[in-house]
């Protein structure tokens, strides 16, 4: 009898809206499980509200803006910072990259809590699910990536239902193993161009050392590739 106890109480220390809207459509009563749903949401809001607070990470995108027209020059210290010394070999095809690739705002879906923090982390890295526009219309939109981050973000905690093509979405949220990279349009990205992948962010290449507090982090997109940009560029 304790053993059940103490794992329905566990349970409750996960469970989403999602697993009570199931529950409730069998017929259970999950009124008071609501109410505990509730005030732990309510605990969750203000420790991430403390949290903002104590570890504040701003940045200045519109430092990028000059880098964003392409073909780029190679005298500007984003090509400096990116490309590096030129290769023996394919210098043609490096020269092309570096110039013409494209900036992208990575919105942060789901990282690790401590990403978040600007403590001693225990290692060099990290996963990330980002989430980027490849369509002129949103790439540099902030205001819709964060609507965007928000509602994708919601439905991979099991705040809101997960919307029809955003079931990978989740997936890559709560599988290590999942490495696929999900494109969506229409309703659920407002007709925007998107992809959203696993990313690997290194601590040293964020501002301070973790994760913005606005969740985005531009990248460097080329071909179907992705790399983080240093963030010396925009802050």
């Amino acid at each position: 009898m304790a053993l059940f106890k103490n794992a329905a109480t566990e349970w409750e220390k996960t469970m989403t809206e999602k697993d009570l809207d199931q529950m409730e459509a069998q017929g259970l009563d999950v009124s008071k499980y609501r109410e505990k749903l509730a005030a732990r949401r309510a605990r969750e809001a203000e420790e991430a509200r403390r949290d903002r607070e104590l570890y504040k990470n701003p940045t200045q995108l519109d430092r990028l803006k000059p880098y964003m027209p392409t073909p780029r020059s190679t005298e500007t210290e984003f090509f400096k910072k990116l490309a590096g010394k030129a290769p023996w070999l394919g210098k043609s095809k490096w020269l092309r990259k570096f110039t013409e690739g494209q900036i992208v705002y990575a919105g942060i879906i789901s990282a690790p809590a401590e990403a978040w923090k600007g403590v001693k982390h225990e290692n060099d890295s990290f996963y990330a699910v980002g989430i980027y526009a490849l369509d002129k219309a949103h790439m540099y939109d902030t205001e819709w990536l964060q609507r965007v981050m928000k509602n994708l973000r919601n439905m991979c905690e099991g705040r809101q239902p997960v919307a029809p093509g955003c079931e990978g979405v989740v997936d890559l949220a709560k599988y290590e193993d999942c490495w696929s990279t999900v494109t969506l349009n229409g309703e659920p990205v407002e007709g925007a161009d998107v992809q959203v992948q696993k990313l690997v962010l290194d601590y040293k290449r964020l501002p301070k050392g973790y994760l913005p507090s606005d969740g985005i982090v531009p990248h460097f997109y080329w071909e179907g590739t992705i790399r983080l940009i240093p963030a010396e560029l925009y802050i």
